[in-house]
Formats: C-alpha cells, structure tokens, sequence
C-alpha cells in the first residue's frame, strides 16, 4: 500500500472519530430537549436485537482484521529523508478526494443544522415572556398608592 493511501486511511479513521463523536454529542443534547418517549423508543428494541448483533459482529471482525494485517501484513515502504505527510495528505485530500471531503463537509453541516432546528421548537408547557409587553408597561398598570391612616 503506497504511503498516501496509507496517510488517506489514517485521516479517514481519525476523521471518522472524532465527527462521529461529536454528531453523537450533538444527537444526545437534541434526544435531550426533546423529551422522547423512551417507552416507544424501547418497544422495537428485541425485534432489532438480531440484525444489531450480527452487524456488530461484522464490525468487530472488519477489527480485528485490520488490527492483525497491521502487525502481520505487510511491512510499510520505507520513506525518503524530504519526506512530509502534511505535503502529501494535502496533495492527496484536496486533488483525489476533494469531491467527497466536500460532500461531507455539507452533510455534517445539514445535520448541524437539523438538530439546532429540532431543538428550537415552542415548547406548550413552559412559560416565556415576551418582551415588546413588557416595555408597554406603564407604572399606573403596575403600582397602586394605598392611603392608610398612621396607628399610633
């Protein structure tokens, strides 16, 4: 395997993590504001728990066969001394792959976007209050003068 593409799958793995990650975290503060029924949620869980195990278990072969060609594949070409991956990982992300970096730029951009537009939502349990009827406010509305008689 060339050391470009060998660069290209370390990026695509890193990058893998580290935007799932944070999809995740942005999916569990929506799932959060949005207060779902998790009874709902939970009824077709035993009915998916089949395909869910057998993907899962594809997952951690496709692993641990990665993990097992790194230390018993092949061994990696040597590199010459000039040699800079930032050079190379640019050369090769911004010419071969431009189109699917940008693909997935938008698509991680739409689901920023989807989630922020879930979340802002009115809520009909809770309470606000709107401004423009607060300033109209006069302080006849507000305040009454009650005269009392001093007690001594």
């Amino acid at each position: 395997m060339p050391v470009e593409a060998r660069l290209l799958t370390g990026l695509a793995i890193a990058l893998v993590v580290v935007y799932v990650g944070a999809v995740m975290v942005l999916f569990l503060f929506v799932v959060m504001m949005l207060d779902i029924n998790l009874e709902r949620v939970r009824e077709g869980f035993w009915r998916n728990l089949p395909l869910a195990l057998v993907v899962g278990g594809i997952m951690v072969i496709e692993m641990v066969a990665v993990l097992a060609n790194r230390y018993y594949g092949a061994v990696p070409p040597a590199v010459p001394a000039g040699y800079s991956n930032t050079k190379a990982l640019g050369r090769v992300l911004y010419t071969d792959y431009a189109y699917a970096f940008e693909i997935a730029a938008v698509l991680l951009l739409v689901a920023i976007i989807a989630a922020i537009a879930l979340t802002l939502r009115r809520r009909k349990d809770s309470r606000y209050q709107d401004p423009s009827i607060q300033v109209k406010v006069r302080r006849q509305d507000r305040v009454r003068m009650v005269s009392m008689k001093v007690e001594k």
